[in-house]
């Protein structure tokens, strides 16, 4: 008689069930769930895993076939199931040690309550010491990241304390309580430190010092340029560049032609520099200082360009800048007809 692998499975669950202990009960109906899943059918609806085969199959439900493709022998399955067996690791679950879980929640009765135990997973705020492990849950991590963290502040804090202790001490504005207070007052070194130097006081205050200004070191001059007593003032053979007023100088060496002709350069351009280039200044008188504000027609003062308000006999005058030409606009109206 042949007995399908659905009936086998049956009879298996049925027996392992019935035999159980109380002791191994758990993992028995552990085993008996994921029986009845395999019974039915492979996954649920939804499952987005690898599912071998099931790309090359067509019109049945996703339950029904899936089912079909794990029971078909001819399929390449994986030698785990996708549930994980619990049964393997003791049914163990990592969490932060009690002692980790008791200095947080202290933390949080006495500081800023954002840190607590344990930490919802999916919070994007900070956590301390969170990127130094890895390999648990976000839970553990958090916690073990704030017990740590706890723990260097409180270690912070006692070692402020005593170095302020020490400090009262020695300064002698407290009193010592014990052996080991008497002997920090006696001690060699005594808080706080005395400067040994005081003639390096502004040295360790970063104070500035004057300093002569060194002028950088041209590594590159411009023989057009140079005073005319430099003895580097030529250009080298073979330059085939322009020579200016290198006619005049024509059947001369290199070296005394091109001084020659540089120097006259210079000293032509040095000239024209100061007489023919020369700024001008012109003069003229400077309009008055007080100006009123609500003057619109200024007597030595044009109005701006642009200005649409009326300008008196502006139509029948021409020849002139707009500026200029309304500089005393009122002179019309006092009988100057001028242009």
């Amino acid at each position: 008689m042949t007995v399908s692998t659905t009936t086998k499975r049956r009879a298996s669950f049925w027996c392992y069930t019935s035999t159980c202990t109380p002791s191994s009960h758990f993992a028995c109906l552990v085993n008996a769930l994921t029986a009845i899943v395999m019974i039915i059918y492979d996954h649920l609806p939804k499952y987005t895993g690898f599912s071998p085969q099931y790309r090359y199959r067509c019109g049945e439900t996703y339950g029904s076939l899936t089912h079909k493709l794990l029971l078909d022998p001819n399929v390449n399955h994986s030698e785990t199931l996708v549930l994980s067996n619990r049964a393997t690791d003791d049914y163990q679950v990592s969490r932060p040690p009690k002692n980790d879980i008791d200095i947080v929640n202290a933390r949080y009765k006495r500081t800023d309550p954002i840190y607590t135990h344990p930490t919802i997973p999916g919070y994007e705020g900070f956590v301390p010491n969170l990127n130094a492990n890895c390999g648990q849950r976000f839970t553990v991590l958090a916690t073990e990241g704030l017990a740590e963290f706890e723990r260097q502040q409180i270690k912070n804090k006692e070692a402020l304390n005593k170095l302020e202790t020490v400090i009262s001490l020695q300064s002698g504005k407290g009193e010592p309580r014990n052996t080991k207070d008497r002997l920090l007052i006696e001690s060699e070194f005594k808080l706080p430190m005395i400067t040994v130097r005081p003639d390096c006081v502004g040295v360790m205050r970063n104070l500035p010092i004057d300093e002569s200004h060194e002028v950088p070191r041209d590594h590159a001059p411009s023989p057009y340029f140079m005073d005319n007593v430099n003895p580097k003032k030529y250009f080298i053979s073979g330059y085939a560049g322009h020579i200016p007023y290198g006619y005049a100088h024509f059947g001369a060496t290199n070296v005394p032609a091109t001084n020659s002709a540089l120097c006259d350069f210079t000293s032509n351009y040095r000239h024209r520099q100061s007489t023919e280039w020369a700024p001008v200044t012109i003069s003229k008188p400077d309009p008055p200082l007080l100006i009123q504000s609500t003057e619109i027609y200024h007597k030595h003062v044009g109005l701006l360009p642009n200005y649409y308000g009326h300008v008196p006999g502006q139509m029948f005058r021409f020849g002139k800048t707009f500026g200029a030409d309304t500089k005393d606009a009122k002179r019309w109206l006092r009988g100057d007809f001028s242009i």
